[in-house]
C-alpha cells in the first residue's frame, strides 16, 4: 500500500512537473508574440509615417507648383495690362500737355 501511494505521488509531483513546464513554455511563447507584435507594430507605424510624409511633400511640390503657374500667369496678366495702360496714360500726358502748353483748348 504504501508503494501504492508513494507511486500516486511519484505521478502527481510529475504532473505537477510538466504543467509547470508549460506554463513556462506558454508564457516564453506570449512574450515572444508581444515582442514579435510591438516590432511589427513598430515597422508597421514606420512605414506609415513615411507614407503620410512623403503625401505631404508630394502635397507640397503640386501646391508650389500651382502657386508658380499662377503666379506666372498674374505677371503676364500685369505686364499685358501695363502695356494697355501704358499707351492710354501716354496720350492723357500728350494731352494735358498740349493743353498746359495751350496748343490744343477743351
Amino acid at each position: 500500500m504504501k508503494q501504492v501511494i508513494a507511486e500516486i505521488l511519484d505521478v502527481e509531483k510529475d504532473a505537477r512537473r510538466q504543467v509547470e513546464e508549460a506554463k513556462d513554455k506558454a508564457r516564453a511563447i506570449r512574450q515572444k508574440a508581444e515582442a514579435d507584435s510591438k516590432s511589427h507594430s513598430a515597422a508597421v507605424r514606420e512605414q506609415a509615417l513615411k507614407a503620410a510624409q512623403q503625401t505631404v511633400a508630394k502635397a507640397d511640390a503640386e501646391a508650389q507648383a500651382e502657386r508658380e503657374k499662377a503666379l506666372g500667369l498674374a505677371a503676364q496678366e500685369g505686364k499685358s495690362l501695363w502695356k494697355d495702360k501704358e499707351k492710354e496714360i501716354a496720350k492723357a500726358v500728350d494731352k494735358l500737355f498740349r493743353l498746359v502748353t495751350g496748343v490744343e483748348s477743351k
